[in-house]
């Protein structure tokens, strides 16, 4: 969601007039050139798409785990246990 906030934003900055405009940095606000607000945008986009793409990674090796584990409690238990999503 916040990807795509910042995604929308820097697009309506590429189609502003060159003014001066107003970024909400925190809790302030703070007066700046369209292409430095463009710039920022752009570069809080890809640092969410990179992590973003780091927890993909994070979350395939953790179901990756997660099936090893399934494996041997399944064949030290059988089916006494139920491990599957409901």
């Amino acid at each position: 969601k916040q990807l795509e906030r910042l995604d929308d934003a820097s697009t309506e900055l590429m189609m502003g007039s060159g003014d001066t405009v107003w970024m909400m940095l925190g809790e302030a606000f703070l007066a700046t050139s369209e292409d430095d607000a463009t710039e920022f945008c752009e570069g809080q986009v890809e640092k969410m798409q990179s992590r973003v793409e780091r927890l993909k990674g994070e979350e395939t090796t953790i179901v990756d785990e997660q099936a090893e584990l399934k494996k041997i409690l399944y064949g030290r238990f059988g089916k006494s246990i139920n491990l599957e999503d409901s």
